[in-house]
């Protein structure tokens, strides 16, 4: 049977059937984004918090947005060249397109990689402290007698050991017997130790079956000697002074010897302090840093004296300070217009952990920390929104794309026999795609530029 009006338009419409179905399809959409930058609009106009501005770092999305730009034109010379028959130039304009989509994707995953990496430290002051985490990640250590529950269907030993630095750690069974964990890898004397009795050590997946088979879901092993954990917040699922619960689904629990965070600091922020003055970041960080803040408040008071001082922007460079090096001296040594607020902006230069070189490390007690998060939706409601406007637009540039690979790739048969229908088609893919070049024309500047 054969779909009317592909390749000829409709008497009623003067469009063929596709190109109606975009247009309703693409009005939906504008629905769904309107929604979307109208909550925005309406969360930053009634934010009870400083909302944060020119926070992101400019370049990967104004590079981005060239990107779309050259696409939104290769695709229409795509359409052009297959209406006109050339059709080399048509598969070189398509491939142009398809990598410029790879390409904003990649810039994409190297914003959200910083933002994964970066850390922020509100303190039960107000104060927030940015930065990272050291490459080995903070330690904890646990009270003798500390138990370890494995979850039966998603624990991994091998993870769990990962983070234990205590050497040859042993454990009693719910039976009472003492059983080594070998943290070199091998599971068959940690097996043995989870479920006594008659099973097939030789596996995990054994040993979840012989549970199963029992009705039991985790099994609790009892620590014989204190555990020390050397462990990246980032791999935890969540943290307090008695217990720590691993993504894996591993839960230590006893009580805590020490349990502090270790933060590699690139920026205060005393603007929700309840006094500036005496704010908790110059205990951690001294009274040099201190110093060097002040200085730095009055010179750009100084800079920006036409804003309002209740201005966001004024706020932003008066009361925040970038860290640029270890020490003071090193610090208004490198500080400078190279070194500005945009090229310290959460994490993208610096995507991984372990920092030393560059920033000033502290440990802070964690009776100071009020709250903590990497910067995701969880630290706060710009970022929030942040990562539902750019995902969801990411997500159609990938779909969008993934459509255009399949005209160009696997639909030769009708680039043979009906090059009409598929210029119809690729018309249709293109108006798409200039719908996505179009959201991020205003997700651009909304995010990133004002």
């Amino acid at each position: 049977m054969e779909i009317p009006y592909t390749r000829t338009n409709r008497p009623d419409t003067g469009l063929f059937n596709a190109k109606i179905g975009i247009w309703l399809f693409l009005a939906s959409e504008v629905m769904l984004f309107g929604g979307l930058f109208s909550s925005y609009i309406f969360l930053r106009v009634g934010a009870d918090y400083h909302w944060p501005v020119h926070e992101l770092t400019l370049w990967p999305g104004f590079v981005n947005t060239i990107v779309l730009i050259v696409s939104s034109v290769t695709v229409v010379m795509a359409w052009a060249n297959l209406k006109m028959r050339k059709i080399a130039q048509y598969k070189l304009c398509m491939w142009v397109t398809i990598i410029c989509a790879g390409v904003f994707m990649c810039l994409k995953a190297y914003e959200y990689n910083g933002k994964f990496h970066h850390i922020g430290v509100k303190l039960t002051d107000g104060t927030i402290l940015t930065g990272h985490f050291p490459e080995e990640g903070y330690r904890v250590k646990l009270k003798g007698g500390s138990t370890v529950t494995l979850n039966l269907q998603t624990a991994d030993p091998a993870y769990f050991l990962k983070w234990c630095v205590t050497p040859n750690p042993q454990f009693k069974t719910e039976a009472g017997q003492p059983q080594p964990l070998d943290q070199q890898g091998a599971l068959m004397a940690f097996i043995d130790a989870l479920v006594p009795g008659d099973h097939d050590s030789s596996s995990l997946g054994q040993l979840r079956r012989d549970a199963a088979a029992k009705d039991q879901k985790s099994v609790k092993l009892t620590a014989t000697a204190p555990l020390e954990f050397a462990v990246k917040e980032s791999k935890t699922f969540s943290h307090t002074a008695t217990s720590i619960t691993f993504r894996d689904g591993t839960v230590v629990e006893g009580a805590s010897v020490e349990d502090k965070m270790t933060l590699q600091v690139d920026k205060v922020d005393v603007r929700s302090s309840l006094d500036e003055d005496k704010a908790l970041a110059w205990h951690y960080l001294g009274d040099e840093w201190k110093k060097a803040f002040e200085e730095h408040s009055k010179e750009e008071a100084e800079s920006h004296k036409k804003f309002d001082p209740r201005d966001e922007r004024y706020l932003r460079h008066v009361k925040q300070m970038e860290i640029h090096a270890p020490t003071v001296a090193e610090h208004n040594t490198q500080h400078g217009g190279k070194h500005s607020a945009e090229a310290h902006a959460p994490g993208e230069e610096h995507a991984a952990g372990g920092h030393a070189a560059h920033y000033p490390e502290i440990v802070i007690d964690r009776k100071d920390v009020a709250f903590w998060s990497s910067f995701t939706p969880k630290w706060n409601t710009y970022y929030a929104i942040y990562f539902t406007l750019t995902g969801l637009h990411g997500m159609h540039v990938v779909a969008g794309a993934l459509v255009l690979f399949y005209f160009l790739v696997f639909d030769g048969r009708r680039l043979k026999e009906d090059p009409e229908h598929l210029a119809n088609r690729v018309e249709v893919g293109g108006l798409f795609w200039h719908f996505v070049d179009l959201v991020w024309i205003f997700l651009f500047p909304l995010l990133y530029l004002l």
